[in-house]
């Protein structure tokens, strides 16, 4: 079993690695078309509210002790569950469709 230090080292890096993709979504979304930029500012402030709530999760596990950041393990996957949607989506809205 992981440690929860562990743990949090993975979801630091989970976050830093968001942070990253939401910066490549946001300059696709610039050289979209109108249609196209107004999806994206829409994805993009939900890509914002879903890794707000992640980050916050996160940093009260971090606070909590090792046996109460276990238990607010569950909270936490349901936060990276989100954004990992939010920025599925993002990227499929965004991503150039082919006309054959």
């Amino acid at each position: 079993m992981h440690t929860m230090s562990d743990y949090l080292d993975k979801m630091a890096t989970q976050l830093r690695n968001w942070d990253a993709d939401v910066r490549a979504l946001s300059a696709m979304g610039v050289q979209a078309g109108e249609k196209a930029v107004a999806a994206a500012e829409a994805n993009l402030q939900q890509l914002d509210s879903s890794r707000d709530a992640a980050l916050k999760t996160f940093q009260q596990v971090s606070a909590a002790g090792e046996a109460a950041g276990q238990q607010m393990r569950a909270a936490m996957e349901d936060a990276w569950k989100t954004m990992q949607m939010a920025l599925d989506k993002a990227r499929s809205d965004l991503a150039p469709t082919s006309t054959q």
